[in-house]
């Protein structure tokens, strides 16, 4: 009669009996291959953000653009062309129909420090709108930096088939003040 014995997990190799499973070699191989894999990925998240925030910051300008459009023109059909130059003080973002949710409101220069990253707000003092864009390390201290914009009242180009530049029609823009911090 043959008894038939259970195996409990353990070999025999050598004279040494061992267990199934990893060592601690093969552990921390593991741990290491994981931990690059979330670095690469917390990486690419984070580029990901950034470009999530200069897009959205686009199509804020664009709207903010066009809502200008449609400012000028608004005067332009009434025949109060002689009220273009006031625009070029007042806060763009109450030309749209909807502020953006990340719209603080308006602010004076001294209290800039105190404002959340990631939001617009509009300058009272310099008649600036600025956002104040997340620009950050993914392991270390996330640091800002201000896109600032101003309305603008600029003569327009004259054109050969236009009218002579003194009777040039003047035209109210939204540029961009400083450099494009990634901004296209």
């Amino acid at each position: 009669m043959m008894i038939a014995r259970r195996s409990s997990g353990k070999r025999s190799v050598g004279g040494r009996a061992w267990r199934r499973g990893f060592t601690l070699f093969e552990f921390a191989i593991a741990v290491s291959v994981i931990a690059v894999l979330a670095a690469v990925l917390l990486n690419r998240l984070a580029a990901y953000q950034q470009e999530a925030e200069r897009i959205a910051v686009q199509q804020t300008v664009g709207a903010l653009r066009a809502g200008l459009r449609m400012k000028t023109l608004e005067l332009y059909l009434a025949d109060r062309q002689n009220q273009l130059p006031a625009l070029a003080g007042q806060n763009p973002m109450q030309w749209l129909a909807e502020t953006p949710l990340n719209y603080l409101g308006e602010y004076a220069s001294s209290e800039i420090e105190n404002l959340p990253q990631s939001h617009w707000f509009f300058d009272r003092s310099n008649a600036e709108l600025i956002y104040i864009l997340k620009r950050g390390n993914t392991f270390g201290a996330s640091r800002s930096e201000l896109l600032q914009f101003k309305v603008s009242l600029q003569q327009a180009p004259a054109s050969a088939a236009g009218p002579p530049a003194s009777m040039a029609v003047p035209e109210v823009v939204l540029v961009r003040i400083g450099g494009t911090g990634g901004l296209k």
